[in-house]
């Protein structure tokens, strides 16, 4: 191990150092000891982690010498630097505490024998909170793992694995105090209940990511899907004009609407879904709109495949890793996981959507589901909503305005080769292992049973290059006029908001067939030839 290479060295030091006595060399500067140069690039190539280790590479590669004079100040700034290890650490020192602590500390804390040692002593700190820290990249002692068996091995306690972090792990990326505070230590200082953390609402408490980190995970999330798509956004006024852009789509805490009035887009479900992260994402670029995503109990069991939102280097929540005797990962309650969460998607219940609309959020509902996600060969660009008007009966509760998203593209991008249901009729026991698997996924519709909602995406086969997607953000819909206790008015409502996102599907339909850059190789030719979007079609096209 590095300690007894280090402790060894102790012997080569007292040798050189006699041998420069007899030969009594005088040099500018005393040379460093074998222990503090093998020592030192030892500790160097082990404690620091990548980023702490990429600073010093820049220091050492931004220092410039012109001359002998500097040359000798960089040697004697070496020799200093290595001399500290030998000043703060000497070798005897190293040497006496592995040969003559470690063991029969080890032994203590764990028993008789620390490879078999039950930990007797450490068991015995039964009422005591313990927060144990860790860098998941230590290379140079197995952190990890003993963080891991002290968790499991003491009663209450809690580790922090922070990701990225090395030997060093209590830098400056790393705010110890925060830590402690957001522990289970600083609950046990807490007599009163008011003070005392309350549990994480995913409604009233959810923010978005900082903006390093929105901006991140657009790069890598959205950006490719961009780049492939070339997506083109339009809006419209309250007349039904449109122009391209999201200019007429209303702000909710703005001029357009009150502060505390919601917000519901409607969109309809492409296929396979895809295209959710370029709505979100442009909404929040170009409106600076969060809105919230009411999704699939699916993407909250494991389903999101993006995995987590990318996290700013400087983002501590994000790298630290929570870990209970249990062996269940314990979240910072502030920081929801998944891609979806951390952008502020939450479970389509009834219960979760009345909340969105009573707290006066912006809530994105795809009334279509999963039978429009899924759709069959023939079935493109089809709405298939529910017969209930519940959506737009609690809007009216809370005098939400209602805006339809109509997106083409996604279907035009793939070729369906069996449709969903045609799956469970697979022969060699395909078709049952299917069906058993669809039977298990949670429906998301609350009156409806798993089995009657058909889980089970079609076999798709991409294109080799994806159309052009398309939205038309329609005109808005107030429900301050409607009752909501008015079946009738909620119903014409609903008919009113289908039809305008039908239209926007059937005006965008057509109007694609003017854009010069329909063709995706031609548009990604253009795009990488100039650097920009490729233009479309005139928005005249969709004002006929």
């Amino acid at each position: 191990s590095l300690t007894l290479l280090l402790a060894s060295l102790r012997h080569i030091e007292q040798d050189q150092q006699e041998g420069q006595r007899q030969q009594q060399v005088n040099l500018p500067f005393e040379l460093p000891t074998p222990y503090s140069v093998v020592g030192g690039i030892a500790l160097a190539a082990t404690v620091p982690d990548n980023k702490q280790f990429q600073t010093i590479f820049d220091i050492f590669s931004s220092t410039r010498v012109s001359n002998t004079e500097e040359l000798s100040d960089v040697l004697v700034a070496m020799k200093d630097s290595f001399g500290i290890l030998a000043d703060k650490l000497p070798a005897d020192v190293i040497e006496h505490r592995v040969n003559q602590w470690l063991n029969v500390g080890c032994m203590v804390l764990n028993g008789n024998s620390y490879g078999n040692g039950d930990g007797s002593r450490l068991k015995e700190l039964v009422d005591v909170e313990t927060l144990v820290i860790a860098g998941a990249d230590d290379n140079m002692l197995p952190t990890r793992e003993e963080a891991d068996r002290l968790v499991n091995l003491l009663p209450n306690c809690t580790s922090m694995v922070v990701k990225g972090s090395g030997h060093f792990v209590l830098d400056d990326r790393f705010n110890l105090t925060k830590a402690i505070l957001t522990s289970k230590l600083s609950e046990t200082t807490k007599t009163d209940e008011s003070e005392k953390k309350k549990p994480y609402d995913p409604i009233t408490d959810w923010e978005l990511p900082p903006p390093k980190v929105v901006e991140k995970t657009i790069e890598a999330r959205v950006k490719p899907l961009r780049m492939l798509t070339s997506p083109v956004f339009f809006s419209s006024s309250a007349d039904g004009t449109r122009r391209k852009g999201l200019g007429f789509v209303p702000k909710p805490n703005g001029d357009e609407i009150s502060m505390k009035k919601p917000v519901l887009f409607v969109a309809n479900h492409q296929l396979l879904g895809l295209d959710l992260g370029m709505i979100l994402a442009q909404l929040i670029e170009e409106r600076d709109i969060k809105a919230r995503g009411l999704a699939h109990p699916v993407v909250f069991q494991g389903g999101d495949g993006f995995g987590g939102p990318i996290s700013d280097d400087d983002d501590e929540d994000a790298r630290i890793e929570r870990r209970d005797r249990n062996g269940r990962i314990v979240h910072d309650d502030n920081i929801p996981r998944g891609t979806f969460s951390a952008f502020g998607a939450v479970m389509v219940t009834p219960r979760n959507y009345y909340r969105l609309m009573e707290s006066g959020q912006t809530g994105l509902l795809f009334p279509g589901g999963v039978r429009e996600v899924f759709h069959g060969k023939d079935e493109a660009y089809e709405l298939f909503w529910p017969e209930k008007v519940d959506f737009v009966r609690v809007a009216a509760l809370f005098n939400a305005t209602i805006v339809p998203i109509s997106a083409i593209g996604a279907a035009d991008s793939a070729n369906i080769l069996i449709d969903a249901p045609d799956m469970l009729n697979l022969p060699f026991g395909l078709g049952e292992r299917v069906a058993n698997n669809t039977k298990n996924v949670v429906s998301a519709r609350f009156d409806r049973s798993n089995s009657e909602e058909l889980f089970q995406p079609p076999l798709v086969v991409p294109k080799p290059l994806p159309s052009r997607h398309y939205f038309v953000f329609g005109k808005a819909f107030d429900t301050t006029s409607i009752s909501h206790k008015s079946l009738d008015k909620c119903k014409q409502l609903y008919d009113e908001v289908k039809m305008e996102l039908r239209r926007g599907l059937d005006d965008l339909l057509v109007a694609r067939e003017k854009d010069p850059f329909k063709d995706t190789a031609t548009r990604l030719a253009y795009e990488r030839l100039y650097g920009k979007q490729a233009p479309t079609f005139p928005v005249e096209e969709l004002n006929r």
